[in-house]
C-alpha cells in the first residue's frame, strides 16, 4: 500500500497584515488578507477600515504572517494601494525604533515621515484635478464625481464613496488621481518654487577682446554705462581663461548703476539678463575639481578614516573656518565612487545655500534637496524618484530627510551637531535627528560622521569615552588666526556714561572702524521685537496674554502687542490696566530697537535684520543673506539666525550684547548652549584674512563661561560641564523624560500630575522631580504641570517602558483621562 502523500491541492494559508495607521493610537492592527492579496509585503499602503464607524485608512503594511489573533473578529484588508513597497524594511526598522525610543505611537512617526499625498483616509478631501477633461464615458461614477468637483464642491474621500455608491473608495480614487483627473486638497497649495536669481553676461556679439575694445570706445559719452562694463569685466573675469558668473545684484551694488542703467545696456546689445535657481551651478562651468586639502585638513581626513575602522560613528570637532566641509566633501566623493548613497543633514536648510551651492558645483545632478518648504507633491516626487533605480545620490536636508527610502547608505553627515534644531518638539515624534542618524546608519551598514566648532555634551563625552571615534581640526584654513575677544563691562561702562542706547563706546568704536574699512559687522541679540516688556511706572503693571501666563512683546513696525508662546495680537495699551495710570514705560531691548539704534548711529551704514518676524515671507531669508553676502548690507542684526554656518569674507566685527541673559535661563544646559551660541557667532568674523574682532558686552564680565569663551576652551568647558552633570545626575550621566500635563481647569492638571508623580516614585524613587509649575504656567488657555524623569543610562529603555505603564495606569482612570500628556525624551 503506497503511503500517503500530500494532497495535490493543499488549501492556502491564511495570512494577515500588521498595518500601521496614520493615527495616534498604540501598536499596530491585524487585518487579514483574501486569497487575492496574498502578495502584499511589508512596505505597501493598503485601504482598510478602522474603527466603529468603520472609516477608511491608507495604511502601510509593518508585517506579513499566518498568526491569526485569538479571541477577536478580524476584518479584511479590503485593497493594495501599491504594486511595490514604498517604505522599505530599513525604513520600518527606523519607525520601530523612533517609537520606541521616543515613547510616542508607529502611526505618529508615520505621519512625521510619509509625504501627505502618500497617506489618505476617509477625511482627505478632494478636488478637481489638472487633467479632469479626460474621457471617462466607461465609468459613469467617475463622472458624476468630477462634476460635482467641477462645481466647486469640495468633498471628502468617505462622501466620494457614498456618492460612488463603493464600500471602498480609494482605489477608483487612487486611479483617478494617478490619471490626473483629481488631487488632494493640499495639493491646491501654492507648490514650492525654487528662489530664481538674476545674472547679467554679454551679449554672444560682445564676449571677443576685439568687441570689447570696441564697445569702451562706444561708451565714453556715456560714463555711468561705461563705468558699469568696467565692473563686470573686473567681476567676472571675462577675459581671464575662467570666467566666472555676475549677478545683477552684485554688479548694480558695486557700479552703484540703478536699474535704469543696467536696461540701457541690455537695450544696446552689450549685456544680457538670465535666471537660474539659487544654488544651481552654472551648467556650461560643469563639476568642479576636488579641492585640495591644507596638510591640517588631510591629517584629520586621514584620521576620520582610520577610525572608521573600529567604530561606526565619529565626532569631528574643528575650529570655526577650519575647513570641515571640504572633508565632507572629499568623503562624499569616495562614497559615491562607492556607488553608495550620501545624506548631509543640515540643522535649517534656509541658512544653507552657500553649503548646498558648493556640493552642487562638485557633485552636479548627483544632488537633491529635500526641505519641509516644498509642496506635497514634490516631496512625494523625490519619494517615489528615492524608490526608482534613478535615485539621487546625494541627499541634502533637515531632520525630515532622514525618513526617506535609502537604498544603499553609505555615509551619513551631520553638520553642527549641537544645534537644538536637529530636535523636533511639536507634534510627536519629538525625535532628535542627530541621534537617529546614527541609528539610521546603523541599519544601512554605514558610516556617521559629525562634525562641529562646539560638539554637545552628549556627543562629546560619548567621543571621550570610546563609544565614538574622536578627531580635532584646531586650525583655521590658511592659518588664518582664531578671533580676538573682549569683554566689556557694561556696569562701569554705564557709569562712566560711555554708553550710547545699548552700545558700549568700545562697541561702537568697532563698529566704526569696520565701516571705514569697507568690512562687514554682525550684532548678536537673542531676543526679537523692539522691547519685551511695557510697565505701569506708578503701580508696576504688565500687560500679559489672555491665554497664557506670559507678559507681551511690543513689535513697533506692526504697532502692536504679541505673545511668542500662543500668537496672539493686541493693541498697545494707553493707561495701566491695574491702577488706571497713564504713565507706562518699556523695559529691554529686542533685535527691532537694535536695529533702529543703529540706524541712528550710523546713519550711512545699511542696515538688516533677520529674525523669526523678517523671515516669515517666502524667501525673506535668502534675500537678506544674498545682500549681506553681496556687500549691499553693512550690519546684519539678529537673533540665534546669525549664529548657524554663516560662511561671509568681509565680516571683520561681532557684537554680542546682554551676555547674561544667555547665560542665566533657567535650564541645566544655560552655559552649554550660552557658550555654544558666542563661540559659534564668533566664528563668523575673520574668516578669510587678518583674525576678526569680537565685542562681548556684559554686566558680570567675570563669568567663567565667558573666561572659556575669550579663550576659545571647549575642552575647558566639557570638563566643567561633566562636572555639575555629574554632581546633579543630568545627561550625559542620565537620560531625562520630560512629562507636560495640561488642562482648561487648574484643579484637574494639579490633581493628575500630583497622582501621576506619586505613582511613579513608588517605582523610582529620588529620580522624579516634580510636579513643578512651569515658569510660564498657562499656554494657550490651558494650565501647565511639569515633572522630569530621570532614567538609568543602563537599563534606559525598560525603564521607559515601566514610566509607560505608569502612565497608562494612571491616565485608565476617568479622574484623569481628559487632561493632555506630552511626552518629550531626551528634551532640549
Amino acid at each position: 500500500m503506497l503511503p500517503h502523500g500530500p494532497p495535490l491541492h493543499p488549501e492556502p494559508v491564511a495570512l494577515f497584515a500588521d498595518v500601521i495607521l496614520p493615527l495616534a493610537v498604540p501598536g499596530t492592527f491585524t487585518y487579514a488578507l483574501s486569497n487575492e492579496l496574498a502578495q502584499v509585503e511589508a512596505g505597501m499602503r493598503v485601504a482598510v477600515p478602522f474603527g466603529r464607524g468603520n472609516k477608511l485608512y491608507g495604511g502601510v503594511v509593518h508585517r506579513v504572517h499566518a498568526n491569526a489573533p485569538a479571541g477577536r473578529k478580524v476584518r479584511s484588508v479590503l485593497s493594495v494601494l501599491d504594486a511595490l513597497p514604498v517604505v522599505r524594511q530599513e525604513q520600518l526598522a527606523l519607525w520601530e525604533g523612533i517609537a520606541r525610543h521616543y515613547m510616542c505611537t508607529m502611526g505618529e512617526v508615520m505621519l512625521a515621515a510619509l509625504p501627505a499625498q502618500l497617506t489618505l483616509s476617509s477625511e482627505t478631501r478632494l478636488v478637481a484635478g489638472p487633467r479632469v477633461d479626460q474621457d471617462f464615458s466607461d465609468n459613469p461614477g467617475a463622472v458624476f464625481l468630477l462634476q460635482a468637483l467641477e462645481e466647486g464642491q469640495v468633498m471628502t474621500l468617505s462622501q466620494a464613496g457614498e456618492l460612488l455608491g463603493l464600500k471602498n473608495p480609494l482605489p477608483a480614487v487612487k486611479r483617478l488621481m494617478d490619471g490626473g483627473a483629481l488631487l488632494l486638497e493640499e495639493q491646491l497649495k501654492e507648490d514650492w518654487k525654487p528662489r530664481m536669481a538674476a545674472y547679467v553676461r554679454l551679449a554672444p556679439e560682445a564676449r571677443s577682446e576685439e568687441s570689447l575694445h570696441v564697445w569702451f570706445d562706444r561708451l565714453v559719452k556715456a560714463p555711468k554705462q561705461l563705468h558699469v562694463l568696467m565692473r563686470f569685466v573686473e567681476l567676472s573675469r571675462c577675459l581671464s581663461e575662467d570666467p566666472i558668473e555676475v549677478e545683477r545684484a552684485k554688479l548694480m551694488h558695486a557700479s552703484g548703476a540703478t536699474s535704469a542703467v543696467l536696461n540701457q545696456l541690455v537695450e544696446k546689445g552689450l549685456l544680457e539678463r538670465y535666471e537660474r535657481e539659487v544654488g544651481r551651478p552654472d551648467p556650461a562651468r560643469g563639476m568642479t575639481e576636488m579641492p585640495k586639502l591644507s596638510a591640517a585638513q588631510s591629517q584629520a581626513l586621514d584620521e576620520v578614516k582610520a577610525a572608521w575602522h573600529d567604530r561606526d560613528v565619529v565626532l569631528l570637532r574643528g575650529v570655526t573656518s577650519s575647513g570641515k566641509t571640504e572633508i565632507y566633501t572629499t568623503l562624499i566623493a569616495e562614497a559615491l565612487e562607492r556607488e553608495q548613497q550620501v545624506l548631509y543633514l543640515l540643522p535649517e536648510i534656509a541658512l544653507t545655500t552657500q553649503i548646498i551651492t558648493r556640493l552642487r558645483e562638485r557633485f552636479a545632478d548627483h544632488i537633491a534637496v529635500f526641505h519641509s518648504r516644498m509642496s506635497q507633491h514634490d516631496r512625494t516626487t523625490l519619494w517615489m524618484q528615492c524608490l526608482g533605480p534613478d535615485a539621487p545620490r546625494v541627499i541634502i536636508g533637515a531632520r525630515s530627510a532622514l525618513f526617506l527610502p535609502y537604498r544603499n547608505l553609505g555615509l551619513v553627515i551631520v553638520d553642527e551637531e549641537h544645534d537644538p534644531s536637529y530636535k523636533q518638539h511639536d507634534p510627536a515624534p519629538r525625535y532628535n535627528a542627530r541621534d537617529m542618524a546614527v541609528i539610521l546608519g546603523g541599519l544601512h551598514g554605514g558610516k556617521v560622521l559629525l562634525g562641529s566648532a562646539t560638539p554637545s555634551m552628549e556627543s562629546h563625552y560619548n567621543a571621550r569615552t570610546g563609544k565614538y571615534g574622536y578627531v580635532e581640526l584646531l586650525v583655521r584654513f590658511g592659518d588664518v588666526r582664531m578671533p580676538v575677544i573682549t569683554r566689556v563691562d557694561l556696569r562701569d561702562a554705564t557709569k562712566r556714561k560711555l554708553v550710547r542706547g545699548h552700545f558700549t563706546a568700545t562697541l561702537i568704536d568697532s563698529i566704526q572702524l569696520a565701516l571705514d574699512r569697507r568690512e562687514q559687522v554682525i550684532i548678536f541679540q537673542n531676543r526679537r521685537g523692539y522691547v519685551p516688556v511695557w510697565q505701569c511706572e506708578t503701580c508696576g503693571w504688565v500687560p500679559e496674554c489672555d491665554q497664557c501666563d506670559v507678559s507681551l512683546t511690543y513689535h513697533k513696525f506692526h504697532h502692536q502687542l504679541r505673545c511668542h508662546y500662543c500668537g496672539r495680537q493686541y493693541p498697545p495699551p494707553t493707561h495701566c490696566g491695574s491702577c488706571g495710570g497713564s504713565r507706562l514705560r518699556m523695559l529691554g531691548f529686542g533685535t527691532e530697537k537694535i536695529e533702529e539704534e543703529l540706524g541712528e548711529l550710523f546713519p550711512t551704514a545699511t542696515i538688516a535684520r533677520m529674525d523669526q518676524d523678517t523671515t516669515r515671507g517666502k524667501n525673506a531669508m535668502e534675500r537678506i543673506l544674498t545682500a549681506f553676502g553681496h556687500g549691499a548690507v553693512n550690519i546684519l542684526v539678529g537673533t540665534q539666525m546669525v549664529t548657524k554656518g554663516l560662511d561671509f569674507d568681509h565680516v571683520s566685527t561681532v557684537g554680542i550684547l546682554n551676555a547674561d541673559n544667555l547665560m542665566r535661563f533657567p535650564d541645566f544646559r544655560a552655559h552649554e548652549r550660552a557658550f555654544q551660541l558666542m563661540a559659534q557667532v564668533a566664528g563668523r568674523s575673520g574668516r578669510r584674512k587678518e583674525a576678526g574682532s569680537v565685542i562681548i558686552q556684559a554686566q558680570d564680565v567675570n563669568h567663567p563661561v565667558l573666561d572659556l569663551v575669550v579663550l576659545h576652551d571647549v575642552d575647558g568647558m566639557f570638563e566643567r560641564e561633566l562636572e555639575h552633570r555629574k554632581a546633579h545626575g543630568y545627561p550625559p550621566f542620565l537620560r531625562l523624560v520630560q512629562l507636560t500635563l495640561k488642562h482648561r481647569r487648574e484643579d484637574r492638571v494639579a490633581a493628575t500630575a500630583f497622582a501621576l508623580a506619586n505613582a511613579l516614585r513608588e517605582r523610582s524613587g529620588d529620580l522624579i522631580l516634580g510636579p513643578e509649575i512651569p515658569v510660564v504656567s498657562r499656554i494657550r488657555d490651558k494650565h501647565l504641570r511639569r515633572l522630569l524623569v530621570k532614567l538609568p543610562r543602563s537599563d534606559h529603555q525598560q525603564s521607559k517602558d515601566r514610566v509607560r505603564d505608569t502612565i497608562d495606569l494612571i491616565f485608565s482612570d476617568p479622574a484623569h483621562s481628559a487632561v493632555q500628556l506630552v511626552t518629550d525624551v531626551d528634551p532640549m
